[in-house]
């Protein structure tokens, strides 16, 4: 469409009163606590997987939760957060992990992983050729977590608007699961 310019922008522009204020037109993520009048739309679910070079010593055995605590990982967060859902369900197991080094993205904590001993999360299925051709494997997170919800948000000034209702039907589009799919990779049983 032309005239139309993506930005994006850092965390510290979410939520509310980035919406409120038209700074952001609209949010695209996990989202958190939002004001009363945003609207939101569930776009997919998310299943979180390890990544590590494919020569990682983890992949020598079976991965449990002692064996995926004990090797250092990588933190990522937008805000520099070191704790988080996987380290909530390590402390039930009575287990911790070691993360010395956070860092913003799953594409710099890839970049990281792919030449060192450190274990970093991303999400299942995400530009499998990618993770290929940088040498890295997935393996499921021995913890149980829940998948993440991926959702967009936006003001109601804009819920009307034929432009914007374009661009979040385009953007939700761009993010759906593929045909045939759960939005966790998983194929849908035909009926």
């Amino acid at each position: 469409m032309p005239d139309v310019d993506v930005v994006f922008v850092p965390e510290a522009m979410e939520g509310g009163p980035a919406l409120r204020q038209g700074w952001v037109d609209v949010e695209l993520g996990v989202l958190g606590a939002l004001d009363p009048e945003i609207r939101t739309r569930r776009l997919r679910q998310l299943t979180l997987v390890g990544v590590a070079r494919g020569d990682h010593p983890l992949f020598s055995g079976r991965i449990d939760a002692r064996r995926f605590a004990a090797v250092d990982h990588i933190g990522i967060s937008r805000l520099g957060k070191r704790l988080g859902p996987v380290d909530s369900a390590l402390a039930d197991r009575g287990l911790r992990r070691r993360t010395p080094v956070v860092v913003p993205s799953h594409t710099s904590a890839m970049i990281l992983a792919r030449n060192s001993d450190l274990v970093a999360l991303t999400v299942a299925d995400w530009l499998p050729d990618t993770v290929a051709a940088m040498g890295l494997r997935t393996f499921p997170i021995p913890l149980g977590l829940a998948p993440l919800d991926l959702g967009m948000a936006w003001h109601p000034r804009n819920s009307a608007d034929p432009a914007h209702r374009w661009f979040r039907d385009h953007l939700a589009a761009a993010v759906a699961p593929p045909t045939g799919t759960t939005g966790t990779g998983r194929q849908v049983p035909a009926l």
